[in-house]
């Protein structure tokens, strides 16, 4: 019951306003860059819909579990082709709850014989907190839920407003790209005593294609980086500030990271790779593309002191490209009757 409620004590006890992290880290974030970056949107003239699932530390009850849909596709309009694309996110963790829907759009041009895109992303997130659900044993916190102020017992909800903005470079063998999520950082009211603020987040990705000697074998080294602005947490009574600078609450807190990959691909088909998270996970990747499908597993071994808790964590994701050849579509095999 500790670590269940350990959130709900840790944001509840703020005297006004907290600051927390909202987007969720992908250990396959060089598949679904679109969900970091909205100039991402409409690098492949299909339609692009991928499906993300990421189960985070297994063995610990009420650990994060995370949904993700992302949709996209590049259109010409007034000679000049543009970048659409949809996005839908939904993260429980406890008895909180996080869902939010954006829409994208990407202006492209070519740029050093490469094409360059400017992405924008607008859209609402919501959080919520089902007090409904809490028991808080006695004989550990000396008083029981409903007598406890700080916490509430029903449902408490809000809604934000929120936007993002990102810079996307491709040149064929490689590729790069800059993104701010949570541009307006964007404050939610759950409830006339409690604030929820989403902190601006700054993402950068790039990768290269390395072809090897083997015509069928290719290297894709990637790097992620991660940067979030956080204020200081100030927090009452002191022996709950005490528990925020324990070596667990500071991994929870803390605001910056780096992941580096390498896949090696055969015949543009099956991967297997390896990824680091700096002071988190050691990450196992496997995948391929079964006729239209693509399909991916990540597998997290954690490297921090939450091994003591947690076995790791799995993630798979599914991509399936549409082709929107409308001329193709068109056409038809039933002649007129006019020409009969």
């Amino acid at each position: 019951m500790k670590k269940y409620f350990l959130p709900a004590v840790i944001f509840f006890a703020c005297p006004s306003l907290l600051k927390a992290q909202l987007d969720t880290q992908l250990s396959n974030y060089w598949a679904t860059v679109g969900y970091y970056n909205p100039a991402y949107a409409g690098q492949s003239e299909k339609l692009n819909v991928t499906l993300m699932s990421r189960m985070q530390w297994l063995g610990i009850s009420n650990a994060p579990r995370t949904t993700i849909v992302t949709a996209d596709m590049s259109c010409q309009f007034l000679g000049r082709t543009h970048g659409v694309g949809f996005l839908m996110y939904n993260d429980r963790i406890g008895l909180f709850s996080t869902s939010a829907t954006y829409g994208q759009y990407a202006w492209k041009t070519k740029l050093f014989k490469g094409n360059f895109s400017l992405g924008l992303q607008g859209g609402s997130v919501s959080q919520s907190f089902d007090g409904t659900k809490g028991d808080i044993p006695e004989d550990d916190y000396h008083t029981p839920l409903g007598s406890d102020p700080a916490i509430p017992t029903v449902d408490v909800s809000g809604k934000g407003t929120d936007a993002s903005l990102g810079l996307f470079y491709d040149k064929g063998k490689w590729f790069a790209g800059l993104s701010v999520n949570h541009l307006l950082s964007p404050k939610i009211d759950l409830d006339d005593k409690y604030v929820y603020e989403i902190p601006r987040t700054y993402y950068f990705v790039g990768g290269y294609n390395m072809q090897l000697s083997n015509p069928l074998l290719e290297l894709q080294p990637t790097v992620f980086l991660k940067t979030m602005e956080m204020s200081s947490l100030h927090f009452t009574p002191d022996s709950l500030q005490e528990q925020i600078e324990s070596n667990t609450l500071k991994a929870m807190l803390r605001n910056s990271q780096a992941s580096f990959s390498l896949r090696l691909i055969y015949d543009k088909k099956f991967w297997g790779g390896l990824s680091w998270r700096y002071g988190d996970a050691v990450v196992l990747m496997l995948g391929g593309k079964f006729k239209t499908i693509e399909a991916g597993y990540a597998y997290d071994f954690p490297v921090s002191r939450i091994i003591k808790v947690s076995t790791g964590s799995h993630e798979v994701f599914l991509k399936y490209p549409m082709d929107l050849n409308l001329k193709k579509q068109r056409k038809s095999k039933h002649k007129s009757i006019r020409i009969l």
